[in-house]
């Protein structure tokens, strides 16, 4: 029987270092060297109490700040070389962002919502509105496609979010406290389409959150403390 060859490595952090006000007085060092990898396909969660980097850490994974110090490749593109202009295209082609806040744009509609990713990119305006009411129909959103944000439940919300960040089948899909404005059972019907993105799509999820109950559910637990990756509670390896 051969064997199934390992998935890629599709992030690969070394040695990040992030710090603040630089050359000032109040020069603050935030993450203090952190190496991780992602392998394609896995769905891995980064737990972290508040103050514990978990967030500086994510704004870089997702390209959204660079880091002072390090290497960060994503997809093979080396993020903390890129200029602005190739910040924005990884940021719009390769990560689908999912956020406590749903980020939805207020006066357009959910199916615009989920067209806005790939009009970005140029996709054409036929192709682009098909492509997001099969998305919407995946979240079982058809019905609400025309309806406006504050039309919507926060669940319904977070779905449309959900449908957006796969707009462009990314190379991996960031969720910061996705379910942390919801209640519990809305939370749990957003965990399960995570699940269902990443077990029936093979979709790569990084999960961000301080609910270690939540990240049990994940492949792979990566704590943060104090800027660093610390053994987790359980006596698992670093990641």
């Amino acid at each position: 029987m051969q064997r199934e060859a390992p998935a890629r490595t599709i992030i690969r952090m070394r040695d990040i270092i992030k710090r603040f006000y630089i050359g000032t007085p109040n020069e603050l060092q935030i993450l203090n060297g952190i190496s991780l990898d992602v392998r394609e396909g896995e769905f891995l969660s980064i737990v972290g109490e508040s103050g514990s980097g978990k967030s500086t850490l994510m704004n870089i994974i997702g390209a959204l700040d660079r880091p002072t110090e390090g290497t960060y490749e994503l997809d093979g593109v080396r993020v903390d070389e890129a200029k602005d202009d190739q910040l924005s295209k990884i940021r719009n082609g390769k990560i689908g962002f999912v956020f406590q806040t749903f980020n939805l744009i207020p006066r357009t509609s959910a199916l615009k919502n989920v067209e806005l990713p790939m009009l970005y990119a140029g996709v054409p305006a036929g192709k682009r509105t098909k492509r997001a009411k099969e998305l919407l129909e995946m979240v079982e959103m058809t019905e609400r496609m025309n309806h406006m944000p504050n039309e919507l439940s926060g669940g319904q919300k977070q779905r449309v979010a959900i449908a957006r960040a796969m707009a462009n089948d990314p190379a991996i899909i960031l969720a910061d406290e996705p379910t942390g404005a919801l209640d519990s059972r809305t939370g749990r019907l957003v965990m399960d389409l995570f699940h269902d993105l990443h077990d029936k799509h093979g979709k790569t999820i990084v999960l961000i959150t301080h609910n270690y109950k939540l990240a049990t559910e994940t492949d792979r637990i990566v704590t943060i403390s104090d800027g660093r990756i610390v053994p987790n509670r359980e006596g698992g390896e670093e990641a």
